[in-house]
């Protein structure tokens, strides 16, 4: 980390190449002059910036802006084919592949309806979809970042192991198998964790520059203060994580985030870990669907006309939900996102939720720490992906 004491001046011009790189990528397209002005730099300190960036491949100049009474003002953008990245998500329903490039916008994807199984023809389907989303989308071997794999189970401290995940039927299974038979750089994670960086990436809307400040970009980089959330995600499982500066937080032993597993009932229901009384026992998707027979949207539907059985399902996973959110929120302090499929539906009942919040906590709060995800299920897919994005762009 550059602290005031060491910085050099080959530490302030890499920081300021990255700063400039970062605008354009936060404001989908921007003039040399509102750069200057935004990070209160020099004209010629941006435009010797804008020839490395624009030497490197990584922005160009599409069009003008309107005039304002002089020379029109060059748009900047970035060159969003110029880096990639590939996620591979892998569940109990098949295989999903999809291509994002630099802007993280989903350049197309592919899937196959395929039960997991340890042999070559499942590693097949896998690189080969791989390959397949390579090659139709003619992305030079050298642009592309990594590919990033997610399963819904629980690894091990280096994500080199598959310990468990139930829905697929693996236990013990070793990451290798997969990434050994692909030809890029590969991270594998838990795809809550993945959806979670998801989440926190594509929560960065595109800004108008007229609306930027220098204090509001300082925020966005999270160079003035800790800007850390939280992130819960119901699913069939229960996860999650927490992003600070940027990254996803893993702990000692790549435990972070499985909120699910935290106690909430002792001795209660059995949980999927083969533990008794966790989180995920008591609200997870199933809990609305699998356990009583429908679906997640069947149920909300009768739970909007009135069923009076629905009604007593849904009051108990909400009494449940807002006392683990609670605890989650006397832990981390801060703002809590809540996502996933019944995140999607709860959404109508955040009134009700957060009168819930205020009354469980033990101090002032008007609950506002707690938000709803706002991703697209495709969006959220290439979380994985999207952390080589984060990656590369730090290093610029």
């Amino acid at each position: 980390m550059i602290t005031a004491e060491k910085i050099t001046t080959t530490d302030v011009k890499r920081l300021n190449k990255n700063r400039i790189f970062r605008l354009i990528h936060y404001t989908d397209k921007i003039s040399r002059q509102e750069i200057a002005e935004i990070l209160q730099l020099s004209l010629p300190t941006v435009n010797q910036n804008l020839k490395l960036l624009t030497n490197d491949g990584l922005i160009e100049f599409e069009g003008n802006f309107e005039s304002t009474g002089g020379r029109k003002a060059q748009a900047i953008i970035v060159k969003g084919m110029s880096k990639c990245a590939i996620s591979v998500n892998l569940s109990s329903t098949g295989v999903k592949v999809a291509l994002v490039n630099l802007k993280g916008e989903i350049i197309c994807s592919e899937k196959a309806t395929v039960d997991f199984s340890d042999n070559a023809r499942y590693i097949d389907t896998v690189a080969g979809l791989v390959e397949d989303i390579v090659n139709r989308n003619d992305v030079n071997h050298d642009d592309i970042l990594g590919v990033g794999i997610t399963v819904p189970g629980i690894f091990d401290t280096g994500n080199e192991m598959i310990i468990s995940a139930p829905t697929m039927g693996i236990r013990n299974y070793p990451v290798s198998a997969i990434t050994s038979h692909i030809p890029y750089r590969c991270i594998a994670m838990n795809d809550a964790k993945a959806n979670s960086y998801a989440e926190y990436w594509f929560g960065r809307e595109n800004t108008d520059t007229k609306k930027v400040t220098i204090e509001e970009f300082n925020r966005h980089l999270m160079t003035s203060r800790d800007d850390g959330k939280l992130y819960l995600m119901l699913n069939t499982g229960v996860g999650g994580s927490y992003i600070s500066n940027e990254r996803i937080m893993h702990g000692k032993h790549n435990r972070y985030g499985e909120f699910g597993h935290m106690t909430l009932h002792p001795q209660g229901k059995l949980c999927t870990c083969g533990k008794r009384g966790c989180l995920e026992a008591y609200v997870s998707a199933r809990l609305l669907s699998e356990e009583i027979g429908v679906t997640l949207t069947e149920f909300f539907s009768r739970l909007e006309n009135g069923d009076e059985g629905y009604k007593a399902v849904f009051d108990e996973y909400i009494d449940n939900l807002t006392t683990g959110i609670n605890n989650l929120y006397i832990m981390c302090d801060g703002d809590i996102i809540l996502g996933g499929p019944v995140a999607h539906f709860l959404k109508k009942y955040e009134t009700i939720i957060k009168q819930q919040l205020i009354k469980k906590y033990c101090f002032d709060t008007d609950a506002s720490y707690l938000s709803f995800a706002t991703c697209t299920v495709e969006q959220s897919d290439t979380g994985a992906a999207l952390t080589f994005l984060g990656e590369f762009i730090r290093g610029i």
